[in-house]
């Protein structure tokens, strides 16, 4: 079937032109004029047919009144094509001017490349009918065609802060996310959205977020990551920090092996429209811990002469230690360079190792000593010595 106003082939089952915008009407296509003709040359055929036949004696009177019929006949066809013609204008005039003849005439500029009357046109056609998205489309497609993705992309938003319960609007600027390949826009467009019943019109282009088989954090060990997708579609992720797209990123087959490193893993699921989902971000650690805490001499104990304490630091590693913290930290410990000597009093000692290439750190070893120098003349229990 084709547009009784544009001419287009139009789609079964649709409701509205895609090419003008009219409102189909299914009705047998038919014309006032032919209809009153062909009712006219029945009405002769059939007045003729029925009409006497002229008397060889007569003096023409016959003719004259049938003349005179004809012309009344005739008078009357043009009276009824006059009314049948203004009706027809007026009706021309009124869809010019609705909102399926202003989308109509926005169309057409555009094919001329008329992009300032097409818009005018569209915007009219908008104050017309706000619900509507082809007013929408047509704007957001002349600015496209300018070049302007900017403003295009505008025409979308706007409406959807004034209308957000408004379906149609939201698949409209989905459709021109795709068109303008754009489409990493979608799902943040519809994460925001609040209104139950629009995300279940759009739920064709809502796409679930690809599922991690590890959580943030710090491992011991190297790590095989494993994604998934719920509803079978496939996985992109990027291990640089970068946003996963179809073109940038990697297309998941299998696990993800993470050795000693700090990672920064994103992925997103794509369905088979091309659609993605929101990217999920991983921030996962592998650091191997060094088995051993450094050797401390000597151990623990309770000690009535000076001592020294001494490190073994391994090649390639530095020691640290700290007096009072069974925890040293950067920020409290002294690096060790040789014999310390042991000072006074009841203190807690703790050391570590850190691997000089990788940064990594040791336990610690954590030692108690009580240091009491007895003096000459004096026990051990702070008492004098006997004669």
């Amino acid at each position: 079937m084709k547009c009784s106003v544009c001419g287009a082939e139009i789609k079964e089952g649709a409701l509205y032109c895609d090419a003008c915008g009219a409102e189909v009407r299914i009705v047998p296509d038919y014309s006032p004029l032919d209809e009153v003709l062909t009712a006219h040359v029945r009405g002769e055929i059939e007045g003729r047919a029925n009409r006497p036949q002229k008397s060889r004696n007569g003096n023409g009177t016959g003719n004259v009144k049938r003349k005179k019929k004809r012309k009344n006949k005739k008078k009357k066809m043009l009276w009824i094509l006059g009314i049948l013609l203004g009706a027809m204008l007026i009706g021309l005039i009124a869809f010019r001017s609705s909102y399926g003849g202003l989308i109509q005439r926005g169309n057409n500029a555009i094919e001329d490349k008329r992009y300032n009357a097409a818009y005018k046109y569209f915007q009219e056609a908008s104050e017309k009918n706000k619900k509507r998205a082809e007013a929408y489309k047509g704007m957001a497609k002349v600015y496209t065609l300018q070049d302007n993705l900017t403003d295009a992309e505008n025409i979308f938003v706007t409406q959807i802060a004034e209308q957000p319960d408004n379906a149609d609007i939201y698949r409209a600027a989905a459709e021109f996310y795709v068109d303008t390949k754009q489409t990493e826009k979608i799902p943040v467009m519809l994460d925001n959205c609040t209104e139950d019943s629009v995300l279940s019109e759009m739920s064709d282009y809502i796409v679930e977020v690809p599922t991690f088989s590890l959580e943030d954090g710090t491992y011991e060990e190297v790590q095989e990551l494993k994604l998934s997708s719920e509803e079978g579609n496939d996985i992109y992720y990027t291990l640089d920090e970068s946003e996963p797209t179809v073109e940038k990123g990697t297309k998941y087959g299998t696990e993800i092996e993470l050795d000693e490193k700090e990672w920064v893993v994103k992925a997103i699921c794509v369905n088979k429209k091309g659609i993605p989902s929101l990217t999920v971000t991983r921030k996962i650690t592998v650091e191997l811990p060094i088995s051993d805490p450094p050797v401390v001499s000597p151990s623990s104990g309770l000690y009535e002469e000076a001592m020294n304490i001494t490190i073994q630091v391994p090649e390639g590693f530095t020691a640290y230690y700290v007096f009072g913290s069974a925890e040293p930290t950067k920020e409290n410990w002294t690096e060790y360079e040789g014999p310390i000597a042991m000072p006074e009093g009841n203190k807690i000692f703790s050391a570590v190792l850190m691997e000089n290439d990788t940064g990594k750190i040791s336990a610690a070893t954590v030692r108690n000593y009580d240091l009491k120098i007895v003096s000459s003349g004096e026990t051990s229990d702070g008492g004098e010595e006997e004669e």
